[in-house]
């Protein structure tokens, strides 16, 4: 199976005049792999020279990593791009990927890293794609050491809202199924913790669960702390 690259991530013209993302809607067409939910072992050595990576297109994957017992995790899903023989686990700590949900990757071999090199813009946005990505890691660190288990989970959740969510009237949707047992990966806590601060939030309207398994946020996003001096 082969996508469209521009029809199936928009976000890569963002930099592209509308008349150039028109003329090239069609030329840049990458092979999909596509993986079922449960364990991935992903490629530990670039398939070839000058291989970006893959994009992934939908679904969802979680990257586990122990260091010392303790675990911690990184949630992606569309638009974020992957270099998994650049993300093996250093010495002391050990790393899994497990696809949550069934997810699509965009192939970027070597035929497709031409054509996205050959433009600057495209290759701008697919820079942009992976310093979201470390950015994003850096606030799920900070998000691990925000006291009080409920205010943890809204500021992981709001993170979730402005990078994957969106608008609908006074509350913000966020269409992503996350268990219980995910989101104890994602803040650092243990799962019947995270279940019973889910209850006392969505008790307080703040952040409830949707039929399909998404969520809802409903008020403003925690305020940044001062930083002290």
């Amino acid at each position: 199976m082969r996508a469209n690259l521009l029809e199936a991530d928009p976000d890569l013209a963002r930099y592209l005049a509308p008349e150039t993302a028109r003329a090239l809607l069609g030329s840049i067409k990458a092979d999909v792999l596509e993986l079922k939910p449960g364990p991935w072992a992903p490629p530990s050595s670039p398939p070839e020279r000058g291989h970006l990576g893959y994009l992934l297109l939908s679904g969802m994957l979680v990257r586990r990593v122990t260091v010392d017992g303790s675990q911690s995790g990184e949630l992606l899903n569309r638009g974020d791009v992957i270099r998994p023989w650049l993300e093996d686990p250093v010495s002391f700590c050990d790393a899994d990927w497990q696809v949550v949900e069934p997810v699509r990757l965009a192939i970027l071999d070597h035929r497709v890293a031409t054509h996205l090199c050959s433009r600057p813009e495209l290759n701008a946005a697919l820079f942009d794609k992976q310093l979201e990505r470390a950015r994003s890691l850096a606030i799920n660190a900070a998000t691990e050491n925000v006291r009080g288990l409920d205010r943890r989970l809204l500021v992981l959740f709001w993170h979730l809202a402005e990078r994957w969510g969106h608008r609908e009237g006074d509350h913000v949707v966020i269409p992503l199924r996350l268990t219980h047992e995910t989101l104890s990966l994602l803040v650092g806590a243990r799962r019947p913790s995270v279940t019973t601060a889910l209850s006392s939030l969505a008790a307080a309207g703040t952040l409830t669960r949707r039929e399909d398994e998404g969520w809802i946020l409903t008020g403003a996003p925690p305020m940044p702390s001062s930083a002290g001096g």
